[in-house]
């Protein structure tokens, strides 16, 4: 299991981060909504440090535009990031089925940060059961697993596509 320090993510995020768990937190933004983001190792097609990332609007609420929101999120992410070679991984919630918009918002936020240029992010969509889903797999480009994880997570998406 990963321990991510709230302390550091706090000194770089605009809101206050409270800790959950060694890996989940949570915070509210300047409208009142509630966030948890988090990490759950995951085993579905690498066996060694992936992880699921999530983030839910725990409030419910419509969220408005908050670039603060993502300013939080990327200070998350980038401590999840100083860990020992890990892996996230991240599939769209498909339950209002806006999988896809979120999946777009999700690449356009990692290419507008700065530093993207030191991480591989792969996206693949995959048909199960008539819903189509689509995830991403963001990893540090110096992790010596680097290939493996890439191919692993391709044949993954081959493997269980309906499509």
């Amino acid at each position: 299991m990963i321990s991510i320090s709230v302390d550091a993510i706090n000194r770089r995020s605009p809101y206050k981060i409270e800790q959950e768990d060694d890996a989940v937190f949570s915070f509210k933004t300047k409208h009142g909504i509630v966030y948890t983001v988090g990490f759950v190792l995951d085993v579905s097609f690498f066996d060694e440090g992936l992880y699921q990332f999530f983030i839910n609007n725990v409030s419910g609420h419509t969220a408005e535009r908050d670039e603060n929101l993502l300013e939080t999120v990327r200070a998350i992410i980038e401590e999840f990031f100083a860990q020992k070679e890990p892996v996230m991984l991240y599939i769209c919630d498909t339950t209002d089925k806006r999988q896809e918009v979120r999946d777009r918002l999700f690449r356009i936020w990692f290419y507008t940060y700065e530093g993207s240029d030191s991480y591989s992010l792969y996206s693949e969509g995959m048909t199960i059961d008539n819903v189509r889903y689509f995830s991403s797999i963001l990893l540090r480009k110096d992790h010596p697993l680097h290939n493996q994880v890439i191919s692993s997570f391709h044949d993954f998406i081959v493997e269980h596509n309906q499509a």
